[in-house]
């Protein structure tokens, strides 16, 4: 077992003015961390990019998640509390292994450590480190599953599991096997160490380049450091983490701390609006000119209004500062908005592949959202125009025409086929 407390500090004095915040990260994970002090080339490479990082881990030697979730040692670091980010890595073989192992085992203790997490550290981010294949799959259970015979089978269900199971826990993801794979399919870089299992030297600077960009969204390739591989190497994996970075966003599942969703059914009399949140919101003040209401996960609300209903939102947490958004619902009363200075109207309805709208030579923005207030489409036109609607699933809509910053038509469509 191992226990280590990393501390980065300037090697010179700042300014108090100057002092940057520090991020406290913990590791809970096996030998895939503390392999070649992955912690310490973290924090070095985020000192070389000004930020100061502490870490504390435990690691104990092919160590798995579920037994974390027994670990006293593990469960007495969570509970210090004061963590910005806790790294969550599973044991290398258990997320490749049978769904129905995975949904018994790697899924219900990534959801028990982050219940654990977020009641102990109100603004913690959980992260899960994405491991990697086996240089030659996994040799030890190919027998009886072939799926992981080979590295690119193992990989790719082991990018799977661990993206849903972020996604199951509203969890970042750290896509190291993911980068991984793209390093060895264009570079000769080895990555791995010569039992074809733990990181070398530049896997394990891989995976802290990877968590850095996860902490602090900064491009690596603007650091001078190279760690303990050389800035030819270190320079060839910043540049394919940071490709990932920006071209596959998804693969990280950053979910903003404030998302606030708002399900709303039309009924005859307006519509009834459900809320859900981040694991971060503290309360939603949602108000209008008939009503105000104080929200929170879970919630149901009845509004009774004619046509589109325009409320304004601030989302409160003491995780970050208050965000305002506005929110457009739809009812499903008879009663639609036209006004008289508009002379749109938009046929068939209902309508199965093409809307034409039709109007006077006047430019106008066309807005379409589905029953919920979602935006499906959004055009722009000057007169009489057609609309392809045949990818649109059926159902009702309601579509917006705004003619000099005004809202001057709200319709009723129908798409059925």
């Amino acid at each position: 077992m191992r226990l280590q407390i990393t501390l980065l500090a300037f090697l010179f004095s700042v300014p108090a003015a100057m002092a940057q915040d520090t991020t406290r990260v913990l590791f809970l994970g096996n030998s895939y961390i503390f392999y070649n002090e992955l912690p310490t080339i973290l924090t070095e490479l985020s000192e070389s990019m000004g930020h100061v990082v502490v870490t504390e881990q435990n690691t104990p030697s092919g160590a798995s998640l579920q037994g974390h979730v027994n670990n006293t040692e593990s469960q007495a670091l969570i509970e210090q509390g004061d963590w910005d980010y806790v790294v969550l890595q599973e044991q290398s073989q258990k997320a490749s292994l049978p769904y129905d192992q995975v949904t018994a085992d790697f899924f219900p203790a990534v959801d028990a450590l982050v219940s654990s997490i977020r009641q102990h550290n109100d603004c913690a981010i959980p992260l899960l480190y994405m491991t990697w294949g086996r240089e030659n799959g996994d040799a030890q259970n190919c027998a009886w599953w072939p799926p992981v015979c080979t590295y690119d089978g193992m990989q790719e269900l082991l990018t799977e599991r661990y993206l849903e199971a972020a996604d199951n826990t509203q969890s970042w993801c750290a896509p190291v096997g993911m980068i991984w794979e793209d390093l060895l399919s264009l570079t000769n870089i080895n990555l791995y160490n010569p039992d074809g299992s733990h990181p070398s030297a530049a896997g394990s600077y891989l995976v802290a380049s990877t968590l850095f960009v996860a902490l602090f969204g900064e491009n690596p390739e603007l650091s001078d450091y190279s760690g303990p591989i050389g800035p030819g190497v270190s320079n060839t994996i910043d540049a394919a983490v940071w490709d990932v970075w920006e071209l596959q966003s998804n693969a990280w599942m950053q979910y903003d701390l404030l998302d606030a969703q708002f399900f709303s059914q039309s009924t005859p009399e307006g519509c009834n609006v459900q809320v859900s949140t981040s694991p971060y919101i503290d309360s939603i003040h949602m108000s209008s000119e008939i009503f105000n209401f104080v929200l929170q996960e879970g919630d149901v609300i009845t509004l009774n209004f004619l046509d589109s209903l325009v409320a304004e939102v601030l989302v409160f947490s003491d995780c970050a500062d208050p965000m305002s958004s506005t929110q457009i619902f739809y009812s499903g009363a008879n009663s639609i908005r036209e006004e008289k200075n508009s002379d749109a109207s938009i046929h068939p309805n209902p309508a199965s592949e093409w809307l034409w709208i039709s109007q006077s030579r006047v430019h106008s923005e066309f807005v379409l959202n589905d029953s919920r207030g979602t935006l499906v489409q959004r055009w722009s036109a000057t007169g009489s125009h057609s609309v392809d609607v045949s990818s649109l699933p059926n159902g009702l809509y309601f579509a917006e025409t705004w003619t000099d910053g005004r809202l001057t038509n709200i319709s009723k469509i129908i798409i059925e086929r």
